[in-house]
């Protein structure tokens, strides 16, 4: 079994970070680019990294961590799992919840659903 799908398989599938909001799915598509912040970046305060989805690359992006996604945050194995869904060319279906920081929203990753096609 590859990898990517043994580490699917013990975990199951990724769950929403915050139950408090209801989530949007996303359509699945693949991923285009994925950004990881690390606290030196002038702009880890406002968020912690982000994905693009070939589906809508050109007009957005969603957002885990730092003010403008609080409470939101992605951990090193869901960060690495949507890192080897790029890099495998997996199909991805993204959860997420809109916020609002300085009168601007945020698409703000919740969970995430990784499959083969």
């Amino acid at each position: 079994m590859r990898p990517l799908l043994c580490l699917l398989a013990c975990l199951g599938l990724i769950s929403a970070l915050s139950p408090a909001a209801r989530a949007d799915t996303t359509t699945t598509t693949s991923v285009a680019q994925l950004m990881v912040l690390e606290p030196g970046d002038g702009s880890y305060k406002l968020f912690h990294g982000a994905v693009w989805l070939d589906v809508d690359k050109a007009s957005t992006n969603y957002r885990w961590g730092g003010l403008q996604c609080k409470g939101r945050e992605l951990g090193d194995t869901s960060i690495q799992l949507l890192f080897a869904a790029f890099r495998s060319e997996y199909q991805v279906k993204l959860e997420f919840v809109i916020t609002d920081y300085k009168d601007k929203q945020y698409r703000c990753v919740t969970g995430f659903t990784i499959s083969k096609s």
